[in-house]
């Protein structure tokens, strides 16, 4: 018994440590390809237990910059599609999660008005897996996990005028980062209105020598209203703060843009990641029986404010920057 509690209060010290290196990383920014949804499902997850040791969720996210910051750069064009499988149980009196991300990009461009050559290329892959732990404390939620760089960071994109060939494209950062977060809910038992408000870092702590994704914080609130026994409605904000990427990749403007160019000579300077996201979300949950629910969110940028003085025509972070739709299946087994 002494043993046990020596290792849970070991590992509940540790987690707090992660929770604290991940809100006080050097502050820089998350690149736009680790795309940030404000929506959050934890309230329509099934608790594990013994019976249903397992909760699997998977959710679809689906990013249409047809029209991309308002038609700021109608010249570029994509669409993004984030699939994300979580499998999560409880392991010493606390949750553990795995989440594996796959990643598709379609990529194109318009420039017959400039005399330009067109581009288009699909990107996909998998993404970054994240490895992380949920628990309680003292009427709170302290949520603590790795980003791991498994995905490829390293593609080379075939725009011949380099015009899309921006990390922020690629499928992984190539960095291992530290995510914190602490959330409180509140709601009367019994009552059919909940409420919540979490707020979270994301930080590097490990990456390549030549570009290294800032940190990223963000605030979010929400409602949530149970309109039925299986139906809820849920309304939600968010605040993304992210900071400048530290990139040294730079293009030498006297070098040809051609795509056989080796990988680390197509990068231009990131313009994008430096700014503050303010974002609104409404969805839809049904819960089907006491082991599956599904969701439905559709999320939307009210303000974008660019603090990288460079970027005049840019609002930051084209992903974040736009609207996207939140389609996911939560099981418990």
């Amino acid at each position: 018994m002494k043993f046990s509690l020596l290792a849970e209060r070991t590992t509940r010290a540790a987690l707090f440590s992660l929770l604290a290196l991940g809100a006080y990383t050097e502050a820089q920014a998350c690149p736009c390809g680790c795309v940030k949804i404000c929506v959050n499902s934890l309230a329509d997850l099934p608790a594990t237990s013994e019976a249903a040791p397992y909760v699997l969720d998977l959710r679809f996210d689906a990013i249409d910059q047809n029209e991309r910051n308002d038609a700021a750069h109608a010249h570029w064009y994509g669409s993004h599609f984030l699939t994300t499988a979580t499998v999560e149980t409880k392991l010493g009196g606390q949750t553990w999660y795995l989440a594996i991300p796959r990643i598709e990009r379609h990529l194109h461009t318009d420039k017959t008005a400039v005399g330009a050559t067109n581009y288009s290329q699909t990107v996909v892959g998998l993404g970054d897996i994240v490895v992380g732990t949920r628990f309680g404390w003292n009427g709170f939620t302290v949520n603590a996990g790795v980003k791991l760089p498994t995905g490829k960071s390293d593609i080379l994109f075939a725009d011949p005028d380099g015009g899309l060939s921006r990390r922020y494209l690629q499928i992984g950062t190539g960095s291992t980062d530290v995510l914190a977060g602490i959330r409180k809910d509140f709601g009367v038992t019994g009552s059919a209105l909940s409420e919540f408000v979490q707020l979270q870092a994301q930080g590097s702590v490990l990456s390549d020598a030549d570009f290294r994704p800032g940190t990223t914080l963000s605030l979010d609130a929400g409602l949530r209203y149970q309109l039925t026994d299986k139906l809820a409605a849920s309304l939600q904000g968010s605040l993304l703060r992210q900071f400048r990427d530290k990139n040294i990749m730079r293009l030498d403007p006297n070098t040809p843009r051609q795509a056989s160019a080796p990988s680390k000579s197509v990068y231009d300077e990131d313009l994008e990641s430096g700014g503050l996201t303010t974002s609104v979300a409404v969805g839809m949950s049904y819960r089907f029986g006491a082991t599956t629910s599904a969701y439905l969110f559709y999320s939307k940028p009210v303000d974008v404010v660019s603090y990288v003085p460079k970027s005049s025509t840019s609002l930051v972070n084209p992903v974040h920057a736009t609207a996207i739709w939140s389609l996911g299946l939560t099981h418990s087994f």
